[in-house]
């Protein structure tokens, strides 16, 4: 019998690979993978998710979001093409083309993951599918338990894997309170194990307009916001930040206080912070952070500031390029969202 061996890699190689970096949907917020909205019953999931669809389809922003524009899916397994216009009147008037919208789906037991993968191939546009509910596509099995309710959310994670979408689950809390409102989602630790990133929009009490909106996930930073529901318009609309406040991010206003002094720059991290620090000394920042940082937020400087940002290897070295829109080398662009493979520059893959 062959001998079966662990497939390893050393630490030094690890961080040499070039991989590519989380690719958001919605900044700071909602990156690709697979992600579930929960919430007590009739509580706005379905409005705030139907929103959601509308602002990534025609790039409008999600809040203090910006979004990339994409095309959006809504699977609503509870509502008819009857109910869903007269929701999507009441949120818009100007419909999106870049929307598209289903009532009826199959199962995970049955055909659900091939018309994803169906769908995806006929609108390969697409960057969010919204299932509402993850209930009504559940198996019909008398399975319960972790290892079910993982097995479940995997087969779905899988298809925002492969085509690098978000896709996001609206599902229910129990009833039982407790002090972690993640806790409350309804089902085993294997749910909100499985997934990527836990959305829990949470009343005091049913007739309140304001909500809290819990986020925690694998690669966005935890906050809470407070939102309000406009009964007129019948969206979520956003109040403040709890916690999480990123709004006035220094790191953003370094950056724009440091090109308009030096213009562009192309550098390695180090000498990119030791520039910053002459504007903001009092920065709290290390060099093995700071791409990350300027990955989370590529998007909102490009949108928000006019700031591209991008990043190569060459010669061993990793260089960091910020230029204002427009003004760039043609190295690859990281806007929060990859399309095609990066280029070849260098005979090196980016």
């Amino acid at each position: 019998m062959q001998e079966q061996k662990l497939t390893v890699i050393d630490g030094k190689t690890l961080l040499s690979l070039e991989v590519d970096p989380p690719k958001f949907i919605i900044s700071r917020f909602l990156p690709a993978g697979l992600h579930m909205l929960a919430g007590s019953p009739k509580i706005g999931k379905s409005w705030l998710a139907l929103w959601l669809c509308q602002q990534v389809s025609k790039g409008e922003p999600v809040w203090d979001f910006e979004t990339r524009q994409c095309g959006a899916l809504y699977i609503s397994m509870e509502d008819t093409l009857d109910r869903l216009h007269f929701r999507l009147s009441r949120i818009t008037e100007d419909g999106s083309e870049q929307s598209y919208f289903a009532t009826n789906a199959d199962s995970l037991s049955g055909a659900l993951i091939a018309q994803l993968d169906a769908f995806m191939r006929d609108y390969p546009d697409t960057g969010l599918i919204v299932i509402d509910t993850f209930q009504r596509v559940r198996e019909n099995t008398d399975k319960t338990g972790y290892a079910n309710d993982y097995e479940e959310i995997n087969k779905i994670k899988a298809v925002a894997d492969k085509f690098k979408i978000a896709v996001l689950l609206v599902h229910h809390l129990r009833k039982m309170p407790d002090s972690d409102p993640f806790n409350m989602v309804s089902g085993s630790t294997g749910i909100i194990g499985a997934v990527d990133s836990l959305y829990v929009l949470e009343k005091d009490s049913r007739t309140d307009s304001k909500a809290r909106l819990h986020v925690t996930g694998r690669d966005i930073e935890d906050m809470q916001l407070m939102l309000e529901f406009d009964r007129d318009k019948t969206v979520w609309r956003f109040v403040s930040f709890l916690t999480g406040d990123k709004r006035e991010d220094a790191l953003a206003a370094t950056l724009i206080a440091f090109l308009a002094g030096h213009g562009n720059f192309t550098g390695t991290a180090t000498e990119l912070l030791s520039g910053l620090r002459e504007y903001d000394g009092s920065l709290d920042l290390k060099a093995n952070t700071i791409t990350q940082r300027l990955k989370e937020q590529a998007l909102t400087l490009e949108e928000s500031h006019g700031i591209q940002v991008a990043f190569r290897r060459k010669n061993n070295a990793r260089l960091i390029s910020l230029s204002a829109f427009g003004d760039g080398d043609g190295g690859y662009s990281y806007r929060g969202c990859e399309g095609e493979p990066s280029p070849e520059r260098d005979g090196i893959s980016e």
